[in-house]
């Protein structure tokens, strides 16, 4: 009971049960941040891919794929990405809509039970096809 009394003693126990506490914390923080990031992400290149497909004179689809898989590739917070395009325009008017997905890993898994190994994104754009 001795160490109870020692003022050192007792700062240290206090310090080892907060720390731990602490960069747990810290780390959902960035856990979170990173799907955030990772958010916006594919919604940027959704938008984009959408945004230049929708100006293509030829082949609207090919065009917002290939602009969307660049931009979200690019990215190295989103794993496994995946652009699909969900209209294909084509015409003056038509409905073009890409949707990009992608896995966010969760490094903090294994410390915090319940939660997924990996956090899906997903977003979707859409734009009407252009013509002149």
């Amino acid at each position: 009971m001795r160490w109870i009394q020692c003022r050192k003693a007792i700062e240290t126990l206090e310090a080892a049960i907060t720390f731990p506490i602490a960069i747990l914390v810290l780390l959902a923080t960035v856990n979170l941040g990173m799907v955030v990031y990772g958010q916006q992400a594919v919604q940027a290149a959704a938008r984009h891919g959408a945004r230049m497909g929708s100006v293509a004179q030829q082949c609207a689809a090919c065009y917002a794929s290939g602009a969307a898989s660049s931009v979200i590739h690019a990215d190295p917070v989103v794993k496994e990405a995946n652009v699909a395009i969900l209209s294909p325009g084509g015409v003056a008017g038509s409905i073009l809509t890409v949707r990009v997905s992608g896995r966010i890993p969760n490094f903090i898994g294994e410390l915090a039970p319940g939660l997924p190994a990996e956090f899906v994104v997903s977003a979707e754009a859409t734009f009407r096809q252009e013509g002149w």
